[in-house]
């Protein structure tokens, strides 16, 4: 299927995700559900990633990431899915946020105003990546962060080491990169970039 962003099914049995718990493979939060008074969602904040192909140089202005080919990333979203980000298919503006990251708080919510307008280029898919994790930092977790803003695409999570991130060279938050349909770096940007900026890495990403 050539699309950027492909969904699989990966429904764990009760006892993997138990036994990934016990392990410390991902940091968990846990919730009681509403539908029953035995009935627990084991929500994880991080997981395990996928990225090969090369890694991009360090950002700075003139970008040297301009033209070549975007990391492929396996990873799971908040919904359980396995999502993968391939080298080439549809175009993709990928957004990078830390829950804690204060322009981050404000970025978000913006953005979700931002993708509901009815006269953004078509045919761009927009993904979050979630990362840099901190169980003991503010506005944890980001899966009810997300979630709360009402963020209408995938979230992928990222890895506890921040593979995903170091892969796209990220130097700080929040951090954007646009990538055409040939899988190639348009843009990269770091900062609060706004509606306007936003436009234009989708306009970039579009060709």
């Amino acid at each position: 299927m050539n699309k950027t962003a492909r969904m699989q099914s990966t429904a764990k049995s009760p006892l993997v995700w138990i036994a990934l718990l016990v392990g410390g493979a991902a940091i968990v939060t846990i919730l009681l559900a509403s539908r029953g008074d035995d009935a627990v969602e084991v929500r994880f904040e991080t997981s395990s990633v996928q990225v090969s192909g090369p890694e991009l140089p360090a950002y700075a202005q003139p970008d040297p990431a301009v033209g070549m080919l975007a990391p492929t990333v396996v990873a799971s979203t908040l919904d359980g899915d396995r999502v993968e980000l391939g080298a080439a298919g549809n175009p993709l503006v990928v957004g990078f946020f830390a829950h804690w990251c204060s322009h981050c708080q404000n970025e978000v919510p913006r953005a979700v105003q931002w993708m509901s307008a009815p006269d953004l280029p078509t045919g761009v898919e927009v993904v979050a990546v979630s990362t840099a994790v901190n169980p003991q930092a503010d506005n944890y977790p980001p899966s009810a962060w997300f979630e709360r803003v009402r963020w209408p695409t995938p979230v992928l999570l990222d890895s506890e080491t921040g593979e995903i991130a170091t892969k796209f060279g990220l130097p700080a938050f929040p951090y954007w990169v646009a990538i055409n349909g040939d899988g190639e770096i348009v843009a990269r940007v770091s900062g609060e970039i706004g509606e306007e900026g936003f436009r234009y890495l989708l306009t970039l990403a579009a060709g």
